[in-house]
């Protein structure tokens, strides 16, 4: 994933959509994004609750909480423009490419000049929306690099199965090991059980994929080391 460092104007913008997210209760699907326009913030989005947030409160909050960054990037205060919709229809976000680095935060150039920034996911997106099939991607590789001997990997999460029942995964590396034995490792070991995997993160804040991206991360277990062999 992205690092984002906190302590710039990107990490105000993905740390505000995750403080918001944090807001909703985690049994709703929601997509959060925030946009800074310089003058103002952007706060977008969609969720399945009903239950519509006090974004000026949330942003004298947040405001509150953080306020040791937000004056060190000369922010006094945010004016806010609240596009969020509530009660919408959000199906599960549970395939796709993931871009996975042995480092796990990986750091990227930043753009020369921007007009605005926004918020990127996974930084406002709730476990259902993609989230977790992220998490357990990196799950996944995360055991996986002492054997491919490389840095980067691209992933394909997917709970659509074949006609053998196996999973359509796909890994695509630089390693000198062949992809099929990879893949049918893979699957031999995880069971792709998201429902299971996500209690792992009920006491888990998503927040401190900014605050603290170095601390310990129960999306990065490595638990079924012992059954990573190839032969």
């Amino acid at each position: 994933m992205r690092l984002i460092n906190k302590n710039s104007r990107r990490g105000v913008v993905n740390l505000f959509a995750d403080f918001i997210l944090s807001k909703i209760n985690n049994s709703h699907k929601s997509i959060i994004q925030v946009t800074d326009c310089g003058a103002f913030m952007v706060v977008n989005g969609l969720t399945t609750s009903e239950d519509l947030l006090d974004i000026l409160k949330l942003k004298e909050e947040f405001v509150e909480s953080f306020s040791d960054t937000l004056k060190s990037l000369e922010i006094t205060d945010i004016n806010i423009i609240d596009v969020i919709r509530y009660k919408q229809e959000i199906n599960s976000i549970n395939k796709g490419w993931v871009m996975i680095n042995k480092n796990h935060f990986k750091e990227e150039s930043e753009p020369i000049n921007e007009i605005s920034i926004s918020s990127e996911f996974p930084y406002g997106y709730s476990l259902d929306c993609g989230r977790l099939m992220t998490y357990y991607s990196h799950y996944i590789i995360n055991h996986m690099f002492n054997l491919l001997m490389v840095d980067d990997v691209s992933f394909y999460f997917t709970t659509e199965q074949d006609d053998d029942e196996d999973f359509k995964i796909k890994v695509i590396c630089n390693s000198k090991v062949n992809k099929e034995p990879i893949k049918s490792l893979i699957l031999d070991v995880f069971d792709f059980d998201l429902t299971t995997f996500k209690s792992r993160l009920d006491s888990y804040n998503l927040m401190d994929d900014i605050l603290d991206p170095e601390g310990e991360k129960p999306y990065l277990q490595q638990d079924m080391l012992e059954h990573v062999i190839l032969f």
